[in-house]
């Protein structure tokens, strides 16, 4: 099987220059901090990054720009192994001795937008911590480059995961040319980042934790300890807003926000996907925060309003931040929080899961079997925002679905032989498939420092194939994949 070697060689060196780069965020903040040590490691690495990536960027000969299914595969794949990588070793290079398997694993956690952690977050470094906070921002854009501006130049494989992503003709691409689509995707990431920022100053947090609550919930990792940050700011009504607000913006379809960008403001009001999202969120909210108050777990009506709503976007957005003892909640509770994370946010939005519009396609798909079942004759297409949803596109989708559930059983299986409880056995792989990073058992607090370090390493293989649509990791695992006379090229 042959490759575009020098294509993938300057796209994997131009992602490492960009990373290097990144690292002088952090790098800054060691400094500010004196963790001299956090700060060498950094140094370091940034060294080799730009140093790296620069030389082979001017090095490498320019190429065709048109790359095979399988290529383009393979470079998503490579790219983001190189990026975890290099991110893992500022983590390495501290002086808390941390394993190679525990930095690989929060590296992982990070760029994944999931958030789970194997480490202390009190005794990590706060320029680490920052990093892994600018990761998971990086990995939650990345997201939606993959969908829709990488994708589209791989050839007709692309295309189709984009399209099975948000089924739809006007939701292919926001632009007739994808590079355009992904500079105003990269506008509006930005805009809502400083605007959040902005918001977050005049609470007393301070730049730091501002800023790392705001990269945190606009990319949905949810890489920040609520609990553990309480003692630097209170989590007031006013901050659990701003959090909240922005970690369900970010689980929503970028194409709302595109639409209000071209002033089309009743196409966005009228966005399906998006209406059915917030009202999944406001349901659930009610149901949840009955159950609370109900449940004599809460005296005040407000208080379980306060952290029932909060709970139920950081699932559904999969945010995964806590803000207060979940274990302790009622059973009904739980299992609505485990469905909004299997479910997730939006399609072309920084959150992980199923994404809202598959669910809403499979739905519909069972409704319709149910009527065809009543009347085999009649012809009853299923509609999305007034559009028929082709035969391809809902073939897809109920693919993609099966094999996200079938994955859950045998990520399920495989952890079950580090025999911890049913519980957490099955949140590990919610947490983790789904990217939400925090689930039950004894994993409320995200802190999987308790697994072995062979299931560590497969729950990083979870996150990796929950964060680029599956089928990028899983087709790794394919025989035809690797063998050019059976693969399509």
């Amino acid at each position: 099987m042959h490759f575009n070697g020098r294509l993938i060689f300057k796209t994997v060196s131009v992602i490492l220059l960009l990373e290097g780069i990144t690292m002088l965020i952090p790098f800054a903040f060691a400094c500010y901090f004196r963790e001299y040590a956090s700060a060498t490691s950094f140094f370091c690495v940034m060294v080799v990054c730009i140093t790296f990536g620069e030389t082979m960027r001017r090095v490498v000969k320019k190429t065709s720009k048109k790359i095979k299914a399988r290529e383009g595969y393979f470079t998503v794949i490579i790219s983001w192994l190189f990026v975890i990588l290099l991110g893992a070793m500022p983590y390495l290079w501290t002086e808390q001795s941390y394993s190679f398997i525990d930095c690989w694993f929060e590296s992982c956690a990070g760029w994944t937008t999931t958030g789970c952690t194997v480490m202390n977050p009190d005794l990590m470094p706060r320029s680490i911590l920052l990093w892994k906070a600018i990761n998971g921002w990086l990995g939650g854009m990345g997201i939606i480059l993959l969908t829709i501006s990488i994708f589209p130049r791989l050839g007709i494989g692309g295309q189709k995961m984009a399209a099975a992503e948000v089924p739809g003709p006007e939701l292919d691409k926001l632009t007739a040319r994808f590079g355009d689509t992904a500079k105003i995707s990269y506008g509006m990431y930005i805009f809502l980042t400083v605007l959040e920022f902005l918001l977050l100053l005049p609470t007393g947090m301070g730049p730091y934790y501002a800023l790392a609550n705001t990269l945190s919930t606009i990319s949905t990792s949810g890489c920040i300890n609520m609990s553990a940050t309480q003692t630097a700011f209170a989590l007031t009504p006013y901050v659990r807003f701003i959090l909240s607000t922005f970690s369900l913006l970010g689980g929503t379809n970028f194409l709302v926000f595109f639409l209000l960008y071209v002033r089309k403001f009743g196409l966005a009001v009228r966005h399906f996907e998006a209406r059915v999202y917030v009202i999944i969120i406001a349901v659930v909210t009610c149901v949840i925060t009955l159950n609370l108050y109900h449940s004599t777990r809460y005296t005040s009506l407000a208080d379980a309003f306060g952290d029932g709503v909060m709970q139920t976007i950081a699932f559904s957005s999969t945010t995964g931040f806590v803000v207060t003892d979940i274990s302790m909640w009622p059973t009904l509770s739980k299992v609505l929080l485990v469905i909004l994370a299997l479910v997730g946010g939006c399609g072309f939005s920084t959150s992980g899961g199923l994404k809202t519009i598959r669910a809403i396609v499979f739905f519909k798909l069972i409704i319709r079997g149910i009527y065809k079942r009543i009347h085999p004759r009649a012809i009853k297409p299923i509609m999305i925002q007034g559009k028929p949803v082709s035969a391809q596109n809902a073939s897809s989708i109920t693919v993609y679905i099966l094999l996200y559930f079938a994955l859950l059983m045998f990520g399920s299986l495989v952890l079950s032989l580090d025999n911890f409880g049913m519980e957490t056995t099955l949140s590990a792989v919610v947490a983790t498939i789904s990217t939400n990073g925090t689930c039950f058992g004894m994993l409320t607090g995200s802190d999987f420092s308790f697994f072995s370090g062979p299931a560590k390493l497969f729950l990083t293989i979870l996150m990796l194939a929950g964060r680029p649509e599956l089928y990028a990791v899983l087709i790794m695992f394919s025989p035809s994949y690797w063998n050019s006379d059976r693969a399509s090229q």
